[in-house]
């Protein structure tokens, strides 16, 4: 902890902390409190495998003040379980008798089990079309060949179901194993064996819905905060108070609740906010629906991390869609959008006065502090003389990643591309290779064009080429 003017020690002191693969306990966490205000050398906190749970997180987040120089928080690979509720909690500080704390822990242990059963049915519906009774004979027929009919009644030890999930699905053995622990536990005779047929009647069985509405994704504005235990937790650090300005949460388990949560801060995120990070996560599409309403009110961030996710050529429809530019060619929605850009003018000019100068840090470092944000609807005329007008919304993402996943359909990504703004990574999509190709194709087709045309012509041919590189850049290797 250099003292404040000591600008030599500042400066030999490395800017970056990192812990990986060390238990963090409170008391751990509570010196870091102490500390991560007062060291003004920091730059950067890794925390990469640290088991961090709830209480934890919420004690990390009081540890950013509006003095620390800490830009870039790192907490990955990151499982959080869900926590005793503060009535409880507050119930065992007086019990008198060991079988109510017992009672406590079994009703956080049906809490956590529930919830898993219902995070891994969604996964599991997803990896095969929405159809769950078709993936559990999938992965019976893997498992027990020759026995299509009875496969599912065959038991299976903890070796075999981690083997069939990996080999039919390629899910990770730390989502496969728990669910054979509690289905063996709570719904079987513990005896180290599992049917599929169990895993059918108890995900079935199930509340049809985990507990969230589609409500609740709109922005805080328009509703209520979204609550979820784990995912407030994560979501307290892109709040309005927060002075972190790149945040990766990569490998932390994160799905739709988590990231509901998380897109109800980034409504309304802390403005110093520039990059977040989600890679390796669980988010579908309902999740990036949850996060492109989130981008209809943020317009500070400017790279969004999606890599290896759940996300279809659906979820980054909906993303573009609040992204770039957009067509207009009915003149009732033009006028209600350019009333809208009147009254968005009014706010900004409200938010200019009240921001005054962008904050610094402990070290007198300006914090990222983007200028407010206005659309803009311009009225054109086509070849025909028929008026559109284009809409300019959310410019302000230049990166949106979302390598590495299930992106399908070339067509949608081709109809995507001229309304965007920045670069779009899709490095090891299925729809990647067929993208490249027809680049490839009209790359040889504009070359062979370009040589049978002379002078003005062949200027004209560059001008029609330029006209393919508007909108998103398509990183396709």
């Amino acid at each position: 902890m250099p003292e404040k003017d000591l600008e030599s020690a500042r400066e030999a002191a490395l800017p970056v902390l990192t812990l990986q693969s060390q238990l963090l306990d409170r008391a751990s966490m509570l010196v870091m409190k102490a500390v991560l205000p007062t060291s003004l050398h920091l730059d950067t906190l890794r925390l990469c495998g640290c088991s961090l749970d709830i209480e934890l997180l919420q004690l990390l987040r009081e540890s950013f003040t509006s003095d620390t120089t800490v830009r870039n928080l790192q907490v990955e690979w990151n499982r959080v379980e869900l926590a005793l509720d503060d009535k409880i909690r507050e119930s065992l500080s007086e019990v008198h008798h060991w079988t109510e704390i017992d009672e406590a822990e079994k009703s956080l242990f049906i809490s956590r089990a529930q919830r898993s059963l219902m995070m891994f049915r969604e996964e599991l519906e997803f990896r095969q079309g929405g159809d769950l009774k078709s993936a559990v004979q999938r992965l019976a027929e893997h498992a027990v060949k020759g026995h299509p009919v009875t496969s599912t009644l065959w038991p299976m030890d903890i070796n075999s179901w981690v083997s069939a999930f990996y080999d039919v699905f390629h899910m990770d053995v730390l989502d496969c194993e728990p669910i054979f622990n509690i289905l063996d536990s709570d719904y079987g005779d513990g005896d180290g064996f599992v049917p599929l047929t169990r895993l059918l009647e108890v995900l079935e069985g199930l509340p049809a819905e985990l507990p969230a509405n589609e409500e609740r994704l709109l922005p805080p504005a328009q509703h209520p905060e979204f609550q979820d235990e784990i995912g407030s937790a994560f979501a307290a650090f892109l709040d309005r108070t927060s002075p972190l300005e790149v945040i990766s949460f990569r490998c932390c388990n994160l799905a739709r609740l988590e990231i509901q949560a998380i897109s109800s801060c980034l409504a309304s995120p802390s403005p110093h906010l520039r990059a977040l990070n989600l890679w390796g996560n669980k988010i579908c599409d309902r999740g990036a629906q949850a996060l492109a309403l989130a981008l209809e009110f943020n317009f500070g961030l400017q790279f969004l991390g999606l890599g290896r996710n759940f996300v279809t050529q659906e979820g980054l429809r909906a993303l573009c869609s609040v992204l770039g530019t957009r067509t207009l060619e009915d003149k009732a929605s033009a006028e209600k959008v350019i009333k809208h850009l009147k009254d968005q003018q009014k706010d900004i000019e409200k938010k200019r006065k009240a921001f005054g100068a962008p904050p610094k840090d402990g070290n007198g470092r300006e914090r990222y502090w983007p200028e407010p944000h206005l659309d803009t609807c311009e009225e054109l005329k086509d070849d025909s003389g028929t008026p559109y007008w284009t809409w300019t919304r959310n410019t302000t993402i230049k990166t949106l990643n979302v390598e590495q996943n299930p992106i399908a359909d070339a067509d949608v990504i081709e109809q995507l591309q001229p309304f965007g703004t920045g670069a779009l990574i899709l490095r090891s999509t299925p729809c990647a290779p067929r993208l490249l190709d027809r680049q490839q194709q009209k790359a040889k087709e504009q070359e062979q064009l370009q040589k049978e045309m002379a002078g003005e012509d062949e200027a004209e041919g560059v001008d029609e080429s330029s006209k393919g590189s508007k909108g998103w850049k398509l990183i396709l290797t």
